[in-house]
């Protein structure tokens, strides 16, 4: 398993990996392409994916004993040309998610606004956990391009840190539920049952863009099967006493871009790295710690936000309340 392959990309990355040599020896940074000229790319092969493959939705539909809940895609095609595409099936589902320009490393202020596509081939238990924006999942899972190579996988269960992840992915699972309490068996090994399975298509915005990944050209649509296992929920990341996902300032669905004290550190290759609020333990840099600034529960968990001064700002947030 190689985690690197789907966590979140920087903005050094993006200028870093996309250069050029110059022809007397020097290097020219090439700027990614415009949001809105790939997105139509991206749009296209995406539904003429959709649109001319199935999944094993009957298999699903009526399990046989030794079914092993995999989502298998196939084209239609000869004895298959009858069969629902993934694009008319009642089990896909769309949700619409706003790209930014700088995201992908551009400054020309564009927003615009991707599809993404989920397969729900099992939603998972109604007494479940659904993962936030910001919790840690346990999920078996297959990465793959729209040609079907398979660039990364891990049939054994895996944590993965969602804040880490491509959007897409974080975006696309936070629509299911795992399954009821896992099953010990007398040999120690555990089982899981009715767990949410789904497959993730996205665009390459929710991806990677235009930084290549080994087996991802720039520019690729990405698809992502995956179960849903376990959700280690409400994770708090900083311990600051407010839930990761609530530390969402601007509701974007992302907690990677909310910095309110603008502060920074430096990693060990002196880079200059954002303390995002979800990992700063005081959020509005005032030399209170967030968890003095907010209600907490006797036990300690997150209650409520607080307002002291009545402008509607937050005292987590606002450095002089």
């Amino acid at each position: 398993m190689k985690m690197n392959r789907i966590v979140v990309f920087f903005l050094f990355a993006i200028l870093i990996t996309s250069c050029k040599k110059d022809d007397d020896g020097g290097i020219t940074i090439i700027p990614p392409r415009a949001l809105t000229e790939v997105k139509a790319e991206d749009k296209a092969e995406l539904e003429a994916y959709l649109k001319t493959h199935f999944y094993n939705y009957e298999e699903f539909a009526n399990p046989s004993a030794d079914f092993d809940y995999k989502i298998k895609f196939d084209t239609i095609n000869g004895d298959n040309a009858d069969k629902t595409s993934l694009f008319d099936h009642g089990n896909l589902k769309r949700i619409e998610v706003d790209v930014t320009s700088n995201e992908i490393g551009l400054d020309d202020d564009e927003i615009i606004t991707h599809t993404l596509y989920y397969l729900e081939a099992r939603k998972g238990s109604e007494n479940g956990l659904s993962p936030t924006i910001a919790d840690s999942t346990f999920v078996r899972y297959e990465g793959s391009l729209l040609d079907g190579d398979v660039f990364d996988s891990s049939n054994s269960p895996i944590w993965f840190d969602l804040t880490r992840l491509v959007r897409g992915f974080t975006n696309g699972i936070v629509n299911f539920n795992t399954g009821g309490d896992p099953i010990i068996n007398p040999d120690g090994t555990v089982e899981f049952q009715d767990y949410g399975i789904a497959a993730i298509f996205m665009p390459s915005a929710l991806g990677y863009y235009s930084v290549a990944q080994t087996g991802i050209s720039a520019y690729s649509p990405l698809i992502f099967k995956v179960d849903l296992l376990a959700v280690n929920d409400n994770t708090d990341h900083d311990n600051d006493g407010i839930p990761s996902y609530l530390e969402d300032v601007n509701e974007n669905g992302r907690v990677t871009d909310d910095n309110t004290d603008n502060d920074f550190t430096f990693n060990a290759n002196r880079q200059q790295v954002a303390t995002f609020n979800y990992l700063d333990a005081d959020d509005d840099g005032d030399g209170t710690p967030t968890r003095e600034e907010i209600n907490l529960n006797e036990d300690g968990s997150f209650n409520s936000f607080r307002d002291t001064d009545g402008d509607s700002i937050y005292d987590h947030l606002d450095s002089d309340s």
